[in-house]
């Protein structure tokens, strides 16, 4: 029987509480990040400890949305999830609920692409989209942003 998700349906499969903060940005829509998730991403974040990263890693876990999707894109294509790919997308889900436009498109563009084992990342990857384009503040900015990162993908995918 498909889940029907939106905004105030409560059957979505997985829970917060079920799973660590760090599987989060694989399991969870964006409507399921309330202040309290947020927060515990950041906690989760900022609690970690990771011995032989470079700067870049580091910055991400500090919250800066440009190295979290340096970062993120650096694992492209991910074939399997790991704790180091869990810690980087969390990055990129911290940035992404900062409201940082450029890490919801690349969280939803990498989610959307990942082979998970349940049937859920096209929902999740939508989630991420929806939400940005609610809370944008400068609408303009994000289309800006969806098309200078488009033109990356595009490269990227050609291997130019």
């Amino acid at each position: 029987m498909p889940v029907s998700i939106n905004k105030h349906d409560d059957a979505w499969p997985f829970r917060a509480e079920d799973v660590s903060p760090l599987a989060w940005w694989r399991m969870l829509p964006m409507h399921h990040f309330r202040d309290a998730e947020h927060l515990l991403v950041r906690n989760a974040l900022e609690g970690i400890a990771v011995i032989h990263v470079g700067e870049q890693v580091a910055a991400a876990l500090r919250g800066d949305p440009a190295a979290a999707i340096a970062a993120a894109l650096s694992l492209v294509p991910i074939r399997e999830v790991s704790l180091s790919v869990d810690i980087a997308m969390t990055a990129l889900l911290r940035s992404a609920l900062d409201n940082d436009a450029a890490a919801a498109l690349v969280l939803s563009h990498v989610i959307g692409r990942i082979e998970f084992d349940h049937p859920f990342a096209a929902e999740l990857a939508t989630s991420r989209l929806a939400h940005h384009f609610r809370s944008a503040r400068d609408p303009h900015r994000f289309a800006q942003t969806e098309a200078a990162l488009s033109d990356f993908f595009c490269q990227e995918e050609s291997g130019t």
